[in-house]
């Protein structure tokens, strides 16, 4: 799923910075009734500014190159300042392959969020996480293991460049392939489900088989045997 094909060497062109997706969501992850919006950040360790996640004309060895080089570091932000902020990763990462509201999965009156984090290494194995907000700083509630093909796959490129003000090579995600990526993203259901009150339905990466469904307890941190 990571890797790329590498340009041949007559049409190796220079590398150009792609801003990459960006997740936005919203709810209600505080339980004072009013929606906040999440959004995700990716920057450099160097500027400490947003910066790109992705490079066209590269291949995936050159991303991973320069998110060394640049120590990237992700994190998450609320609408609402009192929400403190989520770090996803300090260092050498692509920011989040999956960012969902799960609604409130534990009866507790606010919304909980589910995530992947985008790790800059060659493997497809993962963990999807659910998290709360609780006693003033988010928490995991429950997590499991996945395959990372069990996701959509990310816009590459996203008309959300200019969504922070920065300069340089524009890319917006107005081509063919870049919609349906988008519309395949934003209509994924997830990998789990509210069955009732602190017992959800997940689709995990299994020892036996490749993936399978079972039904969980949310007030325990261990991932399915």
């Amino acid at each position: 799923m990571k890797a790329r094909v590498k340009p041949k060497s007559s049409e190796v062109k220079k590398p150009v910075p792609v801003w990459g997706y960006r997740f936005v969501v919203t709810g209600d992850f505080n339980g004072d009734g009013i929606k906040d919006t999440l959004t995700e950040h990716y920057f450099s360790g160097k500027t400490h500014k947003e910066t790109n996640k992705f490079y066209v004309n590269a291949d995936y060895d050159y991303d991973l190159k320069m998110a060394d080089e640049q120590k990237t570091y992700s994190f998450i932000t609320c609408s609402n300042p009192a929400i403190h902020k989520l770090d996803v990763a300090k260092e050498n990462n692509f920011g989040l392959l999956y960012l969902k509201n799960e609604g409130d999965l534990d009866g507790n009156g606010t919304d909980e969020i589910s995530l992947v984090r985008n790790k800059a290494d060659f493997s497809s194995l993962n963990e999807y996480s659910i998290m709360t907000y609780k006693n003033n700083k988010w928490v995991t509630l429950y997590w499991f293991p996945i395959w990372e093909w069990q996701l959509p796959q990310l816009p590459e490129v996203s008309n959300q460049y200019g969504l922070f003000g920065i300069g340089g090579v524009v890319i917006t995600n107005s081509d063919t392939t870049n919609q349906r990526l988008l519309k395949e993203l934003t209509s994924f259901s997830g990998l789990a489900k509210k069955v009732r009150k602190n017992k959800i339905q997940i689709i995990y990466r299994s020892k036996e088989i490749s993936v399978d469904t079972i039904i969980v307890k949310l007030k325990h941190h261990h991932p399915p045997l």
